[in-house]
């Protein structure tokens, strides 16, 4: 909703709306560069949250490339060197390219120490408040927000001539700035495990054994936090819960780490979260634009989260940074524009992975040739983990590797027996039936024109646009 407001000379530079990941990393990365910011957000007390707590190498890059690498000390964070598959009795790992690390933390300690650093910078007002309507103009600019105090429950506004809206995957302004719709894929239930030995240390651990994946990862010196999914679209209730906790968990959770998993479901506690989908498809509109979870979101199962919001943050500063001051509202304009087509070619391939990768391990022909082509090694199973990582942006080397693994799930089939013909042909529809509508959303026609002549006839052969039940490599 947008209320009419009279021009008032702006005291800031930028309002940013939720001081959450992306606002205050933003707001810490801008602030020292004397750009005057006006940081609202209902809470700066620590939140609790159970995703969110995985940075992939490619988050912990863009932190380092803006100089923000060091809010990662400081408390328990854990390196990671790279991931676990586990199907059972098998197992195999892949380490991260090198030299580069993920790490595993609590996102709400990690979160404060963000917060910090922006509030402790002269150029950032902090503002504790809900905020309610976007401010427009007469010629329907938006020039800042009203909010509603916390302490005196006034309500006040914010003038600016830029608005970032970063108030997380409840954004109240999504319907205002966007066209996409949100979906809720599964949910997530997590737990703490304490004092517990996983099977190979500083490693996310992927257990694909079960009829639908759970993972897990270190968080601090003695925590290891445990995401379950749980499929379907509604909230699980207390009894269904349990019971696929006892059915499609805890018999294929590793001795291990067996003593551990069991203290925490006696201990309860347990956090549970859905988990959404949603392509970024922003209405662009004068004096505003949308940064994180507001505008994007992908499914948690890869920990790619963290890395699109820092490549989002980088991509938007960069262009702001281009800037001589914030006088020019056209100039500001052509940069929401440059930062929208930007970000979309930067984290098409997180949000295609992410949510690829959680249909494939729900899908047993599909799992099982994914842990197979990844236990090979080499050259393929080092592509895929860079991508995993965020550091392989290439859209044409994300495809081709998916066509890899189909074509090699299929001919795995057909080597054990000729009569596999019936699993291998209903493999490869479903990884085209996976596949066709993230490429289709996530990468328009203007993001795969900007790619070599030889990678869209490639592309084109793999299914975009096409009707095609499979990839031809």
């Amino acid at each position: 909703m947008y209320i009419k407001s009279r021009i008032m000379k702006s005291e800031f530079d930028i309002c940013i709306i939720g001081a959450g990941m992306a606002g205050a990393t933003i707001a810490a990365y801008l602030a020292p560069k004397g750009i005057r910011i006006a940081l609202i957000d209902h809470s700066y007390e620590e939140k609790k949250r159970i995703v969110g707590e995985l940075l992939q190498p490619g988050a912990v890059l863009s932190l380092e490339q803006m100089g923000l690498k060091h809010l990662l000390t400081g408390f328990e964070a854990q390196t990671v060197d790279g991931y676990a598959l586990l199907q059972n009795d098998e197992k195999t790992t892949i380490s991260y390219p090198s030299p580069y690390k993920g790490m595993g933390l609590h996102n709400g300690q990690f979160l404060q120490r963000i917060r910090a650093s922006a509030l402790q910078n002269a150029t950032v007002t902090q503002i504790q408040g809900k905020a309610l309507h976007l401010l427009e103009n007469e010629r329907n600019e938006i020039i800042g927000v009203s909010y509603r105090e916390s302490l005196t429950s006034q309500i006040k506004s914010i003038h600016a001539p830029l608005t970032i809206t970063s108030d997380g995957f409840f954004s109240n302004f999504r319907e205002d700035l966007t066209n996409n719709e949100k979906t809720v894929t599964s949910y997530f239930i997590g737990l703490i495990l304490k004092d517990c030995e996983m099977p190979f240390p500083r490693h996310g651990h992927v257990f694909l054994s079960g009829p639908t994946p759970f993972i897990c990862y270190p968080i601090s010196d003695n925590e290891v936090r445990l995401l379950i999914d749980f499929p379907g679209n509604q909230m699980p209730r207390k009894q269904f819960l349990q019971a696929h906790l006892d059915v499609n968990v805890t018999p294929y959770i590793p001795s291990s780490m067996l003593a551990s998993y069991q203290q925490a479901l006696q201990e309860g506690g347990f956090k549970v979260m859905p988990n959404h989908y949603m392509a970024a498809k922003p209405i662009i509109r004068k004096g505003a634009v949308m940064l994180g979870d507001a505008l994007n979101m992908r499914h948690p199962l890869t920990g790619g989260g963290l890395t699109a919001v820092f490549s989002d943050i980088q991509i938007l500063s960069n262009h702001l940074l281009s800037m001589p001051n914030f006088d020019n509202t056209d100039l500001i304009h052509e940069k929401i524009e440059a930062y929208y087509r930007d970000r979309q070619n930067a984290n098409a391939n997180l949000n295609i992975l992410a949510n690829a990768l959680y249909a494939v391990m729900s899908n047993d022909l599909l799992k099982s040739a994914v842990f197979k082509y990844l236990q090979r090694g080499g050259a393929n199973a080092q592509e895929s983990i860079a991508f995993l990582a965020g550091l392989n942006k290439k859209h044409y080397s994300l495809i081709k590797q998916f066509c890899f693994l189909v074509v090699f799930g299929a001919g795995n089939l057909l080597r054990h027996s000729i009569l596999n013909v019936p699993k291998a042909i209903k493999l490869l529809a479903d990884a085209f039936t996976i596949i066709k509508p993230l490429i289709k959303n996530e990468l328009p026609l203007a993001v795969l024109f900007n790619a070599p002549l030889e990678k869209i006839k490639f592309l084109a052969h793999a299914g975009y646009g096409s009707r095609r039940q499979g990839c031809d490599v």
